[in-house]
């Protein structure tokens, strides 16, 4: 933690606003950073030869702009939430930087919004009829979609019969038919880990379903933690991220994969397997479809690994017969994927484009996750070479929620581990997205931000009175 030595700017009309306008002056330039120690009163008059209380109405009139914040019997401390109007403020001029959904990144040198254009325009000349993606389709997708999809997943679910593969209007409606399916077969207790994807806990309230979080660790949920509360209680379903878990970034390891369909199969559980981020992962690991078809539900999204902009997912099946029960649900929910998007995603994958695409994707991601990681040498970080998001572990001590809203402050929306718990835990942490902002500079200011604001003793918890 630095001293500031103090100043006077020779501008100002008096001297107690010119001390003010030096300490304003050295937070905008970085010399004063956030929980930065100004020195004792009286040595700062000592030092500019004024009297004390010129120096105390320098630094009521600091604190009255938000610049200082003085804590009793510690000192008077630059404030947490001074970079609000500063640095954070010439990111994106003025808007703050939002670090908190996982979109991907936007490579340099590819023009995605091109790319969509000349698919429809080489759809357009291929001499496919017009009924496939102008007109309405069957729920399922059309038959030449669902075989592109067979194709393009073939490389994790082998042995796939495209008529056990539908199309959705991506993931999110996918899982919340399958929920409401699941349901209508009798379901009523779904167990995830600690930490999940926070649609699944509104999916699960609105449909009235329980759900029971099993602890993690940094390999993800721990199977003796889920055999124990199949002891306690009966358990319908699994739902688990098995490659760079959303939000803790944890890859199941193909023993603990193999425990976890051990115990779907001793304890009758269907398994949900949400997958967007396989494309990302170089060890490519047994999927829990191929381990337990019979009782494994597979979902796969275009939105983590090209862009959310295309609302096509693809849902395998444990049979024909599932199949067509999913079909009626997802018929009452939205109808059908969206022909046009999914005509696009068909093209790029025959035409061998969706793997070009994802790959440059993929470094992207990279690029950015060694950004970070240069970044905060010294944090408690869990992460994953190729992940879009990382997992920022608080000190000992203190909260989640009270790192976000300071995080807020400064001009950057993170997620903190509230948002995704799934039942009381004592883990803290937050997620930070790292796709989401296009500029590089404004996310390498961004997270030297949140480092700065991440430093051990000067994370400030709410104080409530």
């Amino acid at each position: 933690m630095s001293m500031w030595s103090p100043r006077i700017d020779t501008n100002a009309r008096v001297k107690y606003i010119g001390i003010v306008d030096a300490i304003e002056a050295d937070i905008k330039n970085r010399l004063l950073k956030p929980g930065d120690r100004l020195p004792a009163q009286r040595q700062m008059a000592d030092a500019l030869s004024v009297d004390l209380t010129t120096v105390t109405r320098a630094i009521n009139e600091a604190a009255r702009r938000g610049l200082v914040e003085t804590q009793r019997g510690n000192g008077c401390f630059i404030a947490q939430t001074t970079f609000s109007h500063y640095n954070s403020s010439q990111l994106i001029e003025g808007k703050p930087l939002d670090l908190s959904m996982n979109n991907p990144p936007i490579p340099s040198g590819l023009n995605l919004e091109k790319k969509i254009s000349e698919a429809i325009s080489e759809l357009s000349l291929s001499g496919i009829s017009a009924s496939h993606h102008l007109c309405y389709q069957e729920t399922a997708g059309h038959p030449d979609d669902r075989e592109a999809g067979q194709q393009w997943l073939s490389s994790k679910l082998t042995g796939l019969n495209s008529d056990q593969l539908l199309i959705s209007s991506g993931a999110h409606s996918a899982l919340f038919c399958l929920l409401s399916y699941l349901k209508r077969k009798g379901a009523k207790t779904i167990a995830a880990p600690e930490f999940s994807y926070p649609g699944l806990r509104a999916m699960a309230e609105q449909l009235q379903l329980d759900v029971v979080g099993i602890s993690m660790d940094e390999q993800g949920i721990i199977p003796e933690q889920l055999q124990l509360q199949c002891a306690k209680q009966t358990i319908d379903v699994l739902y688990v991220i098995p490659n760079i878990d959303n939000p803790t970034t944890a890859t199941l390891s193909v023993q603990r994969r193999e425990s976890l369909i051990s115990l779907a199969n001793q304890y009758d559980m269907t398994v949900i397997e949400d997958d967007p981020y396989y494309q990302f992962i170089d060890e490519k690991l047994p999927s829990l479809y191929n381990m337990a078809r019979d009782r494994t539900w597979h979902i796969a999204t275009i939105s983590k690994c090209l862009s959310p902009s295309l609302r096509v997912a693809y849902i395998a099946s444990p049979n024909i017969n599932d199949a067509l029960g999913l079909t009626e649900e997802m018929r009452i929910s939205h109808l059908m994927a969206p022909p046009l998007m999914t005509a696009v995603v068909s093209h790029w994958i025959r035409h061998h484009k969706i793997d070009e695409i994802t790959q440059a994707i993929k470094t992207e991601n990279i690029r950015r996750q060694s950004l970070a990681q240069s970044i905060f040498q010294q944090s408690d970080i869990a992460s994953h070479p190729a992940s879009p998001h990382l997992w920022l572990r608080m000190p000992h001590g203190y909260k989640a929620l009270d790192f976000a809203e300071q995080a807020s402050r400064i001009g950057v929306s993170i997620v903190p581990s509230t948002a995704f718990v799934m039942f009381r835990s004592r883990s803290q942490a937050v997620r930070i997205s790292l796709g989401a902002s296009s500029d590089y500079e404004s996310l390498k200011q961004g997270l030297t931000l949140l480092s700065d604001l991440y430093r051990p003793g000067l994370i400030r918890s709410k104080t409530i009175v």
